[in-house]
């Protein structure tokens, strides 16, 4: 039986219908040899720090970072059980998959991993869908890709997600603690992208707050040449201009 699996729903009904899989089940489109499933975007999430042992547990300590997990445990999303248990069934009765999630980073994501966390050992192909509109989907079906040509954008993934998880979880507790004995209370949330993105903000605001406003000068005079008219601004040398080429010497 030949599998396709799809990131969500929408998006597997679309495909159905063009390889005959009409009849619904529960969490899924079957035909003749083939059933089309669906996630609902990660359907498996990594496990908090305290299942790589006790000493990570809510009581945060210094002594025990940095916590770098040798082996990754994944754990299925609590809301996400229902659909992952007929993913994980439909898996076992599959000969080969194709991975038709999203084209790019995160849909290779989304699939593999549960490829992966279900130990699945038939073929694997992809369908690669750059749009949903008829013609895009019959050029995809009739061009499926071996899975090796897309597996980097997955290992790609794999990589954001586990360097987002250790600057996370590490530097929160490493901040949080250091600012408790600072005397100052609360968590201290770090995140590879939120807080170099809190960064720029707070030094935009502290630009505005220390904007001390400079005298400029333009000077802008109307010449003529050949009977016509127009507007020229004197561009003065760059020893008397500020850092944004503005004249501050009168």
């Amino acid at each position: 039986m030949r599998l396709f699996l799809c990131e969500k729903p929408s998006q597997a009904r679309d495909i159905a219908k063009f390889i005959g899989a009409d009849k619904r089940g529960e969490g899924f489109l079957s035909g003749t040899g083939v059933i089309v499933t669906w996630a609902r975007g990660h359907l498996l999430e990594q496990a908090d720090p305290v299942a790589y042992g006790e000493q990570y547990g809510n009581l945060w300590r210094l002594d025990v970072l940095p916590l770098i997990p040798q082996q990754w445990i994944l754990e299925v999303k609590k809301e996400a059980r229902g659909q992952f248990a007929v993913i994980n069934r439909l898996l076992k009765q599959a000969d080969e998959v194709v991975i038709a999630t999203d084209a790019d980073r995160e849909g290779e994501v989304i699939a593999r991993e549960l490829l992966e966390y279900c130990r699945f050992q038939g073929r694997v192909f992809r369908l690669w869908l750059s749009a949903l509109d008829d013609a895009s989907i019959r050029a995809a079906l009739a061009d499926i890709w071996p899975s090796e040509k897309t597996e980097a954008l997955y290992r790609a993934g794999v990589g954001r997600g586990r360097a987002d998880w250790v600057i996370g979880m590490n530097l929160t507790r490493l901040y949080t603690l250091k600012a408790r004995e600072a005397g100052i209370s609360g968590v201290m949330s770090v995140g590879r992208v939120q807080t170099p993105t809190l960064a720029i903000v707070v030094r935009c605001d502290l630009e505005i707050e220390n904007f001390i406003p400079k005298p400029y000068s333009d000077v802008i005079a109307t010449l003529v040449s050949d009977n016509i008219a127009f507007p020229a601004k004197w561009v003065a040398a760059a020893q008397y201009c500020d850092e944004e080429g503005r004249c501050v010497q009168q």
